[in-house]
């Protein structure tokens, strides 16, 4: 995660890593500040949950653990407990992993907890005003200039079903 004061980062994988962040794949989402850190954590870990495949039961555990306790905070019902239990899955979440998805949990969980923990604060004291659904950012098509996400993401489960 970088902040917008981080905005003019050089694309280089030194400069990314200097920042707190990496290059990846190069795929970027920028959300401005009427967007809710807290809404934008809650579905980027539950978009890490559901992709995850199981093998590891730390991963698949763990960033359920950290999305159930986001979906408490994001709707008015969490406690600085569901902050703790994030924060200790968190330590846990890639222990035997086999891919990089609970490593990405980790470092994108975290540094969203630290860059905004006034809207965490925000929510456990019920006084956010910026929540407003934030769509998975999972691109399905490409055309003419626009981007077109998968609508379906959002009603995926863990087991790679869809709800209705």
């Amino acid at each position: 995660m970088l902040t917008g004061e981080q905005v003019g980062t050089r694309l280089s994988h030194e400069d990314m890593q200097a920042a707190g962040s990496g290059l990846g794949a190069a795929g970027f989402v920028v959300y401005d500040d009427t967007a809710c850190m807290v809404e934008v954590a809650r579905m980027l870990s539950r978009f890490l949950f559901v992709e995850s495949c199981g093998q590891c039961l730390p991963c698949k555990f763990g960033t359920g653990e950290v999305t159930d306790a986001l979906d408490r905070i994001a709707i008015g019902r969490g406690s600085g407990a569901d902050v703790v239990l994030i924060q200790e899955r968190l330590k846990i979440v890639a222990d035997a992993n086999r891919c990089y998805l609970p490593i990405e949990e980790r470092r994108l969980i975290s540094s969203i907890l630290l860059a905004f923990p006034e809207d965490f604060a925000a929510h456990l004291e019920g006084a956010c005003l910026r929540t407003r659904e934030i769509p998975v950012p999972k691109i399905v098509d490409l055309a003419d200039g626009r981007v077109v996400y998968d609508l379906r993401q959002a009603s995926k489960r863990p087991d790679w079903t869809y709800d209705e």
